[in-house]
């Protein structure tokens, strides 16, 4: 067959490079990808009788999960040096050293996040005002806000249930990550 709009002709994957595995409804317990095939769309790739679309999260957890829910009004967490579960790595964290996922405690940034969502975090990415954020304490504890600047001495950083400008002393901010996404548990 000729190409006659003049586009690249790639080549197709063998049948038996690819699995072909049934639609799932995603949840922070077992998606496994999130995207299947599945026929027509824009910019899919045909493969033989079936349309393949770019995968979004990993085949396999390998994307660790290092928040553990703790109690207090304040809805912390402590980031674990070791996994406490695995996750399914989504596309913009593949090849990313270092990132992880945490379990959101409290309702404090209700309605962007709610208790018990899984969040994605990208640990060197830059940060912009506004985005979303994972504070990590001196104290190893963690915070999901919303980034508003980086003062002289401090980090303001916003949330909203109930709603609140909150300044952490710049010293005991250890570090502070980019949040790239959630899975609504």
């Amino acid at each position: 067959m000729q190409n006659t709009h003049n586009e690249p002709i790639q080549a197709t994957p063998n049948a038996e490079d690819i699995a072909l595995v049934d639609p799932v409804v995603f949840d922070c317990q077992g998606a496994l990808r999130s995207y299947r095939f599945l026929s027509g769309g824009h910019g899919d790739q045909a493969v033989g009788s079936h349309t393949v679309k770019k995968m979004a999260f990993s085949d396999n957890r390998c994307l660790p999960v290092r928040g553990r829910a703790e109690g207090g009004q304040d809805g912390n967490f402590v980031i674990e040096d070791q996994p406490i579960d695995w996750t399914f790595r989504p596309a913009d964290l593949q090849g990313v050293n270092d990132a992880f996922a945490v379990f959101v405690s409290g309702n404090s940034m209700l309605p962007k996040y709610k208790n018990g969502d899984l969040v994605y975090v990208h640990p060197t990415h830059s940060l912009t005002k506004n985005r979303y954020v994972l504070v990590e304490t001196t104290e190893h504890k963690g915070f999901i806000k919303q980034f508003i600047s980086w003062q002289e001495d401090a980090l303001i950083v916003q949330q909203f249930n109930p709603e609140q400008e909150i300044i952490i002393p710049r010293e005991q901010v250890l570090r502070l990550m980019l949040v790239i996404g959630s899975l609504d548990c």
